[in-house]
């Protein structure tokens, strides 16, 4: 039996013959991947036709131009100045006349400010009734917590074949809702246009209304009982 203290491990280093003729393996091997794929791959340069055989010299040459895909109509973004109005000559020499940006009304504007205090849990409707085409700006603020709401319209002449209670949606929140809109709004229809709020903020709320526009009066409903408002400067 071999006594393990006396066994010893002797370490071979490798030579530097060895070590030289390791490296010129290596740097042949390194030629011949450079010859036979590399260059034709990368540059298209294939000296021993290898890389027409493996396919490679493809992938040197450019890829082909893709046309562009059609954009969606839905997804195009409109130019405003294709909708924008142009200016006319004005035929005598002075300022261009420009088309279309104004409606004439046959009587003045009129103005409503009021507050609608809700209840948890309770809704109310206020609608103008105006002319098609007439303008309205608006503003509405809620106190107290954000409402639901929905901004719509009932036509006076529904569309042929429509329930009577058919109306036209313009803007709804009724997920987590908002406390305040702003904006200006032009009636499609003859008919009264407005909003739905309804309070489950879970505490009272206060909105405060703003409008001005070219209404002839005002509907609110409230537990399914209409009545007919005049405007504020009117009272």
């Amino acid at each position: 039996m071999i006594d393990e203290e006396t066994m010893s491990t002797t370490l071979e280093h490798p030579s530097k013959k060895k070590i030289a003729q390791a490296t010129v393996v290596a740097i042949l091997i390194a030629g011949v991947i450079l010859i036979t794929a590399v260059l034709p791959a990368e540059y298209g340069i294939d000296l021993l036709g290898t890389g027409a055989a493996l396919g490679l010299t493809d992938l040197s040459k450019p890829a082909a131009a893709q046309p562009p895909k059609p954009v969606p109509a839905s997804a195009t973004p409109v130019d405003p100045s294709v909708s924008s109005p142009k200016p006319e000559p004005s035929g005598n020499g002075e300022a261009p006349v420009i088309p279309g940006v104004f409606t004439a009304q046959p009587s003045r504007y009129k103005i409503d400010s009021r507050e609608l205090r809700l209840a948890p849990g309770e809704g109310i409707e206020i609608k103008y009734h105006l002319q098609k085409g007439a303008g309205m700006v608006y503003s509405w603020t809620a106190n107290g917590g954000n409402v639901l709401y929905e901004f719509h319209g009932e036509p006076d002449v529904k569309p042929a074949g429509s329930p009577e209670d058919y109306f036209e949606s313009y803007e709804k929140n009724d997920t987590v809702g908002k406390d305040q809109a702003h904006g200006t709004f032009t009636a499609p229809s003859t008919g009264i246009h407005g909003w739905f709020w309804e309070n489950q903020s879970g505490g009272p709320v206060t909105i405060k209304l703003f409008s001005a526009g070219f209404y002839d009066f005002i509907m609110q409903n409230k537990d399914d009982i209409r009545t007919r408002l005049r405007p504020s400067d009117l009272k």
